[in-house]
């Protein structure tokens, strides 16, 4: 997306399994790629190129935990894209914490770029909502491929030359 869309893109969270950072006026896209890189994990992000509204969480404590598993709920964005997690992160008991106060989404799009991210039932209230959703089945064609390739890799190639070789596999992968 930075390649493609420069300064048109700006990133305002992200969460894994470590904690989340986010950051209104977007997160430092040299520090994304250098995570990416280097195969880091979230909490690895330097604070210190966050900006004054910036925010990091670790999950060693309840409330990072909390901060994590709401962020797509709390931060407002053009689309949201889960693009790993948990299934039915999102399900008929909480789907009405992605509106806001107003009644609006948090996000108005949502691409699934995870695998059952998003019940069905709560699909369809968000939907009902004035949620835009491009189904798993249609916007992880990229994740079912990249699997397949790494498959195809591992059974092609000895343990060695896989290991050697995985973080090409991926830098290839992240650049289409």
């Amino acid at each position: 997306m930075f390649r493609d869309y420069g300064d048109n893109v700006r990133i305002v969270g992200i969460a894994d399994h470590s904690g989340c950072v986010e950051d209104p006026d977007g997160l430092n896209s040299m520090e994304m790629i250098r995570l990416v890189t280097e195969g880091l994990s979230i909490c690895h992000f330097n604070e210190h190129l966050l900006g004054e509204s910036g925010k990091a969480f670790g999950v060693q404590n309840d409330e990072g935990m909390r901060m994590r598993n709401t962020l797509h709920n709390r931060i407002p964005a053009d689309a949201f894209v889960p693009a790993g997690g948990r299934p039915s992160t999102i399900n008929m008991s909480n789907w009405k914490n992605f509106l806001r106060e107003d009644g609006t989404p948090s996000s108005p799009l949502i691409v699934e770029g995870a695998n059952l991210f998003i019940t069905e039932g709560a699909r369809r209230k968000l939907f009902e909502n004035g949620v835009t959703i491009i189904k798993d089945s249609s916007a992880n064609k990229c994740g079912v491929i990249t699997s397949s390739y790494e498959i195809c890799a591992a059974m092609l190639l000895d343990e060695d030359e896989f290991v050697e070789n995985k973080v090409t596999f991926y830098i290839i992968l992240l650049s289409i």
